[in-house]
């Protein structure tokens, strides 16, 4: 088993720049990320960083814990927007009371170093000891008449390089996990809500490694809208060109900067 560290921390101040380089690495070009004039006229005021970014980080930081180990599942939600310039603090550490013989329990967090607003927080699941990954889910896909996204993208080694300038890291010969949910976090922040959609949570579960550059087609599909709140509800899946699932889950996001949002 890899040698453990008990927690990891970094401190560091995003840019626009930083968020920039995301856009175009994901194609997420949400414009609450990379367009301060639309930005401005949404709740948060000015571009906010993408959740999978702040992820990303965190992933760097998981693999100081356990170096080399895949990650199971992902759990993480966004409570408050993580601007451009300002210091924050980046946070894993591993949970003792976490549950026991699902590979090593790691807590997230990210937060403003100013007055210690978390910004983003949650949990992922560590496997040190290279198994399949995480069990499959029950077979409650959502129907493929659902209101739903897809799109078809291959990983390279030098999409892999840029994502470790941005402060990932992860295990060598794969697709790294949060670059798979940068496809969530595309097609949501793009196509279904659309333009303005701000994510609010994300579970992930990692089924099976991704081979750098097969063809992966990620699907988003509605599950259920809130139009009084404003939040819709999506499944999210990731699939090999043969069908492995690579990875399930669920998102929550708030739709109410969407010119047109899904209907219930």
């Amino acid at each position: 088993m890899t040698a453990l560290t008990a927690s990891a921390v970094l401190d560091r101040t995003l840019t626009q720049a930083e968020f920039d380089r995301f856009a175009r690495l994901s194609g997420d070009d949400n414009p609450i990320h990379v367009d301060p004039d639309f930005a401005a006229r949404t709740r948060f005021g000015r571009t906010v960083a993408h959740g999978v970014l702040l992820c990303s980080i965190l992933r760097g930081l998981a693999d100081r814990i356990a170096p080399g180990a895949r990650q199971l599942s992902q759990a993480v939600r966004f409570p408050a927007p993580t601007y451009a310039g300002e210091p924050m603090r980046f946070e894993a550490w591993q949970d003792p009371a976490g549950p026991a013989g699902a590979g090593i329990p790691v807590n997230l967090r990210v937060s403003r170093i100013a007055d210690g607003t978390v910004t983003c927080d949650g949990t992922c699941i560590l496997d040190p000891d290279g198994r399949a990954g995480a069990p499959p889910p029950p077979d409650t896909l959502a129907p493929a008449t659902a209101t739903a996204a897809e799109m078809t993208r291959r990983f390279g080694a030098a999409d892999v390089a840029d994502w470790l300038a941005l402060g990932g890291a992860a295990p060598s010969g794969g697709v790294p996990e949060p670059l798979i949910g940068a496809l969530f976090s595309c097609l949501l922040g793009v196509r279904l809500p659309g333009l303005g959609t701000n994510y609010l949570k994300q579970e992930t579960l990692f089924h099976a490694s991704a081979p750098l550059e097969e063809a992966l087609t990620a699907r988003v599909a509605v599950t259920r809208v809130r139009p009084e709140k404003a939040l819709v509800d999506l499944e999210t899946t990731c699939r090999t060109a043969d069908g492995t699932l690579v990875a399930s889950g669920r998102a929550l996001v708030y739709v109410g900067d969407v010119a047109d949002p899904p209907r219930a």
